[in-house]
């Protein structure tokens, strides 16, 4: 359990440096499936390093 806990306040202080401009909007609880499909993938392909260029 105090594994957990360490894990759950370093992801709280990790959260202070991140520095994306990605703005949290508030969308309907209807929100099409698709859409939602659509903004992950933009937000991961918007932030993700490919492949080829993370270092190993």
């Amino acid at each position: 359990m105090e594994k957990n806990k360490q894990k759950e306040i370093e992801a709280d202080r990790l959260n202070f440096n991140d520095d994306t401009d990605d703005v949290v909007r508030q969308v309907p609880a209807t929100t099409d499936a698709s859409e939602a499909v659509a903004a992950i993938t933009s937000h991961i392909n918007k932030y993700d390093i490919p492949d080829e260029l993370e270092e190993k």
